[in-house]
Formats: structure tokens, C-alpha cells, sequence
């Protein structure tokens, strides 16, 4: 029985008593220095004692006034053309890691979801609770139970856990809960300025799941999406049920150097699927202050996804690269930058990247994240106000972007999809450490508001679309806006 099945009567009671005693509870469970004594330190009384908890209370909700058109962002038939899109969700994690016995320490973490107020069935959640069939039901996970081996140098780590570092694969935690990696890691730091990663990565837990799926099932590869072929070239169909894949389970390796200067930062990336797909990322970054109170970083990156052994998922031949350039300015920074993605009919779905292990990479994954999209060419532009110490309002960032993305969207083309421009406002606040309520101390309270408006152009003849091709246009989008809100207790 998953643990999303427990009786949670109240549902966010007893996980609420529990996170707040462990805030005022700062006597015991603290990690200080060893004592001299090193055979007392090395023993398992000494690291159930002086372990370190963490934690985070969070209520999530997300607002989206979409007209649905085919499929957009639910693949129940009951939530199909329905205006509104939304869910309501309190919970986040509680996690604690023991002291190190000669350098080895183990760790778990448990993560929850559960409805808070109207979350109807008929508007998938987007994201925060489980939604299974397009219904939305709380959820309860051990994301992470790990054994850690660590010294000033090297780290290896088994198990599940959090991967938040690793560009492709990362935690992408914008809804409830993060995506938890399973797996080997190592991590190397021996020499000056570099670290090196290794990792074999078995399994991961989607944002809003409570079980652990292969890398290929991660990667949600389907045959079709409303009847367009997705996969391109020969595969194997009996690898898949009801459209998704359902063969061999497969593994990620993954390997990265980082070199990171003063002024410089270089990295190189590479995740590798057997007889799916390999992926590259390559990213560099150089500050310069060629002005007094001036000071730029350029930016760039580039990625390439080529299909490996057996092809699971047909032909895979892609790219993306992009530029951003950011001025900081006092209290501002503003940035512009630019993503092309590769436009190619021969490849999964025209060219559309990979991205479903963490975070996708481009410069220009705004609010709603869909430049990786075959043939996107977007450009993005905004600006960043931190209010300082000496303000009323210290402790907010205010931040507006602009970013406008061109898609394939002639008659001709098999991978068509609509253009559209994004605003995104965001407000985020945080209390300064000094700030207390009671003996509880509001260092790591923090609020976000985030508002986006998207523009859809709608002008093209989708039915000329599908009499020339055989099939609908992808997906037919309305103008919507799109409004997140988050608190955050993290401990």
C-alpha cells in the first residue's frame, strides 16, 4: 500500500505539530563540533544525537484561466475544454541525516501533498497533487533514503535522494514537492578551482508522484500526442502500452567536469541512456566590470541529443544553444538573452529536447516551460530589483520578464505549433534573520507571488492544418494567465 493512502484526519495536522516543535526544539538534535574524544564521537548514540534535521512547510496554489483546446495540460477526457485549471496544496518535507560515524552518514526524507480547500477533479492540478486519470489526490513519499560517505575532498552517496546540482538532472521544485533522483553519486573536488561528477542514476519520482520510474518512463516518451506520430524512424512497439513506453527499464551515467575562477566558470556535462539517448550540455559563463558600478556576465550554452543503441524512441537528432548577456547595477540586474532550438522532422517530435529528468537549461524557461520545443527561437528580456537593508521593503525582489517565442507554424510544416509571447511579474519576500515570532525565529519565511500573462497567436487555419496533414494541430492554446502563489517555512 503507498503511503499516500494513509488516513491523514486531519490531513495537515499532526505533520504541522510536528515541523513547528522541531523549530523550537534547538537543544539535543544540533550539530556542534565532535568532542575530542574521537571513540565517543564515532559511535551510533553520538550520531542519532547530533544529526541535523531539515525541513519545509509550504502551501502551494496555482490559478490558470485556460480555455483547453485537444489536450493542453490534461489528459483526462472530463477536464478536456474547461476554463479553469487549478489546485490548492499545504504540506512539503521532513528530512533528517545523522552524524557522520568515520565519515559515513545515513539520511531520509518524506514528502507530502495534500489538498487544501477546492481542488474539483474536472481541473487537473497542474503539478501539485497526484493526478492520476486528471483527478487530484494528496500524496506521501520517503523521496529520499540514503547512505552518505563524505570527506573535505570526495562524497559518494547511495540511494534516493535530492540531485540538485546537476543541471539536466535536478530537482525542478516548482509545485509541492521536487523531482528525487535513485542512484550512485560521486563527487571529487581534489583539485583547485574543479569538481568532478559521476553518477549512475537508476530512477527518479516525478514532482507529483509517491513511486519511482526508470529514466526512459521519466522521459515520457510516447508514439503519438492526438494522433501525430511523435516518434520518428524504426522502434520496437511492443515496448509500448496504451502509447507509453512500457519496455526495458533503463539507466542514466552521467559524468561532468566544472572548472569555476574568479571571472570564469566552464562546464561540461554528458547523461547517457543505453539504446535511448545520449545528451551533452556544454556552459560558460565570464564577468567583467569594464566600468566603475558596471559590472556584465556573458553567458552561453549549447546542448546536443543524438539516439544511442536500439532507439527506443526512433530517431533522436537535436540541438539548442543559447546566449545571455546580464548588467548589474547597484541593486539592479538586467539580463537579455536567446535560445534556438533545432527544427529537424526526422527527430522525435521535430527536434523537442529532453528535458523531463529536472530543470530544463534554456536561458529563456520562463513561467510556463516550453522552450524546448522543436524549432523554438525565443528571445527573452527583463529586470531584477533587490531592496536593500536601508529600505521599508527590504527583503523583496521584484522581477519582470518579457520573453517572445517563435515556433514552426507554417502549412507545411509537420511540427507546427503556435507562436506566443510571455510577461511574468514576480514578488518574492523574505524575512531577515532577526525577525522572530516568539522563540521561533522567521529566518527562512519567505512568500512568492507570481503572475504570467501568455498571448497565443490563434489566426492560423487549423483546419487547413489538418486536411493537409491528416491530423490536428498539436495543441490549440488561448490566451491565459497563469498565477502562483508560495509560502515557505524552511528549517
Amino acid at each position: 500500500m503507498h503511503l499516500s493512502a494513509l488516513p491523514f484526519i486531519p490531513r495537515l495536522t499532526p505533520w504541522l505539530i510536528l515541523c513547528f516543535w522541531l523549530m523550537s526544539f534547538n537543544s539535543g538534535f544540533a550539530q556542534d563540533n565532535k568532542p575530542e574524544d574521537l571513540a565517543e564521537a564515532n559511535t551510533l548514540s553520538y550520531a542519532l544525537t547530533h544529526g541535523k534535521f531539515k525541513g519545509l512547510l509550504r502551501y502551494s496554489g496555482q490559478y490558470r484561466d485556460s480555455n483547453l483546446h485537444v489536450l493542453q495540460d490534461s489528459s483526462s477526457a472530463s477536464a478536456a475544454h474547461k476554463k479553469i485549471q487549478q489546485y490548492s496544496a499545504g504540506g512539503g518535507y521532513l528530512g533528517f541525516e545523522t552524524a557522520p560515524i568515520y565519515n559515513l552518514s545515513a539520511g531520509a526524507t518524506i514528502y507530502t501533498s495534500q489538498p487544501v480547500g477546492n481542488n474539483p477533479d474536472n481541473r487537473r492540478g497542474l503539478g501539485g497533487l497526484y493526478e492520476k486519470d486528471g483527478e487530484q489526490e494528496s500524496y506521501t513519499v520517503f523521496g529520499e533514503v540514503y547512505l552518505k560517505y563524505q570527506t573535505k575532498e570526495h562524497m559518494v552517496k547511495l540511494g534516493r535522494q535530492e540531485m540538485p546540482n546537476y543541471r539536466f538532472v535536478s530537482l525542478s521544485d516548482i509545485r509541492m514537492t521536487p523531482i528525487t533522483h535513485e542512484g550512485l553519486i560521486y563527487e571529487n573536488t581534489q583539485l583547485s578551482r574543479f569538481r568532478f561528477n559521476f553518477g549512475y542514476i537508476t530512477k527518479m519520482k516525478e514532482r507529483n508522484a509517491d513511486t519511482f520510474i526508470d529514466m526512459a518512463r521519466g522521459a515520457q516518451i510516447k508514439i503519438a500526442n492526438n494522433n501525430k506520430p511523435l516518434i520518428r524512424g524504426s522502434y520496437n512497439p511492443d515496448d509500448f502500452k496504451n502509447n507509453n513506453y512500457n519496455g526495458p527499464k533503463k539507466e542514466m551515467t552521467m559524468a561532468s567536469v566544472i572548472y569555476d575562477a574568479e571571472s570564469l566558470s566552464l562546464e561540461g556535462w554528458n547523461y547517457f541512456i543505453n539504446d535511448f539517448v545520449n545528451t551533452t550540455y556544454l556552459y560558460g559563463d565570464y564577468a567583467f566590470e569594464p566600468l566603475e558600478d558596471y559590472k556584465f556576465k556573458l553567458a552561453a550554452q549549447y546542448a546536443l541529443q543524438k539516439d544511442t543503441g536500439d532507439q527506443i524512441a526512433g530517431n533522436i537528432d537535436t540541438w539548442f544553444y543559447g546566449l545571455k548577456l546580464q548588467l548589474f547595477k547597484g541593486n539592479f540586474n538586467y539580463f537579455l538573452s536567446f535560445n534556438e532550438v533545432r527544427y529537424n522532422e526526422n527527430s522525435y517530435d521535430g527536434g523537442t529536447i529532453f528535458v523531463r529528468w529536472g530543470t530544463p537549461q534554456m536561458f529563456n524557461s520562463f513561467q510556463v516551460q516550453d522552450s524546448e520545443l522543436a524549432g523554438t527561437v525565443s528571445v527573452g528580456m527583463g529586470v531584477q530589483y533587490q531592496f536593500d537593508g536601508n529600505s521599508p521593503f527590504s527583503g523583496l525582489n521584484v522581477r519582470l520578464r518579457y520573453g517572445d517565442y517563435n515556433l514552426p507554424d507554417k502549412l507545411s510544416d509537420t511540427d507546427a505549433r503556435q507562436d506566443r509571447t510571455e510577461t511574468t511579474l514576480d514578488f518574492n519576500y523574505a524575512f531577515a534573520k532577526d525577525a522572530y515570532l516568539g522563540d521561533i525565529s522567521l529566518d527562512g519565511l519567505s512568500a512568492q507571488l507570481r503572475i504570467a500573462y501568455n498571448d497565443y497567436t490563434t489566426s492560423y487555419d487549423f483546419e487547413a492544418y489538418k486536411a493537409h496533414h491528416g491530423y490536428e494541430f498539436d495543441s490549440v492554446t488561448d490566451d491565459f494567465t497563469d498565477i502562483r502563489f508560495y509560502l515557505n517555512y524552511r528549517f
